[in-house]
């Protein structure tokens, strides 16, 4: 089981229309500019770098609510909430300056000994759980691996770890992801991370490795949750090449194993008071969807490059709660608020893209 998160909060609707969010980044007690500062847009590929005198501007901004991440190597990171509808002329922010450990004893992955080889096979557990399985390592790197403190990767509980700033080269997608904030915990039964990814767009040597990129991210596309979960939003499971149906097994359960299982096909309800197991509402005046259902979903996806694989990929999608807010391109509002197992569950940063990412269609 894998719980990943990366707290994302947009949607696609809205990236035509011309929003710009303007402003500064100053050091809180002194008040001077921060230059070469990071603003972003959490999950996606949008942002801007400070200018000299600490001023950004980001284009083409959602409609949508979002989080914003401002980020300097000696200034201690900070979140931030946009709103659409309360977007101000010019925004101030003001930053800490980071606070500097002292003893801090970084442990190669290189030599011989014991401790070097423990190390090794820890951060190889780490990078299982976080890039997913199937990852090709001569596609990712991890460029700052040794900041990852030996005891986070070895404890066993369910207590998320120091945050850290992480920063992967994805060549496999053509981007370099800087995950902000990032935390993790590596329990026996369940693991989890989560964070504030931000995307950036690499350049290809050539035109061959852009055709790559293009063909690499619709397959991380095609068959992923945020896929599904606009199929169902938009009643086309089945034309998305999606089989699914509603079931009482629960994976995470052995009891589930010896029980007799049930399945039945989704009837999506959009009104909230219909026979419908799949309970999916609007709200117009927040702009988003909220999920609910009981049981598990199961399903398959089907569709182009799957007859490539030794099995159909099968997921399980259980809500955690009592519901889920999706917003209308697919992203939820809160990660946590889905658990995913089986082909779902063992995806990671090896195939994650922005949340303003679709292919385009054929």
């Amino acid at each position: 089981m894998l719980i990943m998160s990366s707290l994302t909060l947009v949607s696609q609707e809205g990236f035509g229309q011309i929003r710009v969010l303007k402003g500064r980044v100053v050091e809180k007690e002194s008040g001077n500019p921060i230059s070469y500062c990071t603003v972003a847009l959490v999950g996606t590929s949008l942002g801007s770098i400070t200018d000299q005198d600490g001023y950004f501007e980001i284009k083409d901004l959602p409609n949508e609510t979002l989080n914003i991440v401002v980020s300097h190597i000696a200034y201690e990171n900070r979140i931030l909430v946009y709103d659409p509808k309360r977007l101000p002329e010019s925004l101030i922010i003001k930053l800490d300056p980071a606070v500097v450990e002292l003893d801090q004893v970084e442990i190669s992955t290189k030599g011989k000994g014991r401790v070097a080889r423990k190390r090794r096979r820890e951060i190889g557990d780490f990078y299982n759980m976080v890039l997913g399985t199937g990852y090709d390592d001569k596609d990712i790197e991890l460029t700052n691996a040794e900041i990852i403190d030996l005891k986070d990767l070895t404890s066993k509980s369910t207590i998320y770890s120091a945050n850290y700033d992480l920063n992967f080269v994805n060549q496999h997608l053509g981007y370099q992801i800087d995950y902000y904030n990032f935390a993790f915990y590596m329990a026996d039964r369940a693991k989890s991370f989560f964070g504030y990814p931000v995307f950036t767009e690499m350049r290809p040597e050539n035109e061959e490795q852009q055709k790559q990129w293009v063909t690499n991210r619709e397959k991380a596309y095609y068959g992923s949750l945020t896929h599904f979960l606009r199929s169902l939003i938009e009643n086309k499971v089945t034309e998305e090449n999606f089989l699914a149906s509603l079931t009482n097994y629960n994976p995470s359960s052995f009891d589930s194993k010896k029980m007799s299982r049930k399945t039945e096909v989704i009837r999506i309800d959009s009104t909230g008071y219909s026979e419908g197991n799949v309970h999916l509402i609007y709200h117009k005046e927040k702009e988003f969807y909220e999920l609910s259902f009981d049981g598990v979903i199961e399903v398959f996806y089907v569709g182009p490059g799957t007859e490539e694989l030794e099995t159909t990929p099968l997921s399980y999608i259980k809500v955690i709660g009592t519901r889920a807010i999706v917003y209308p391109n697919g992203m939820l509002k809160d990660p946590l608020s889905i658990m995913t197992y089986g082909y779902l569950g063992n995806k990671g940063v090896y195939e994650m893209l922005p949340s303003n990412y679709l292919p385009k269609r054929k």
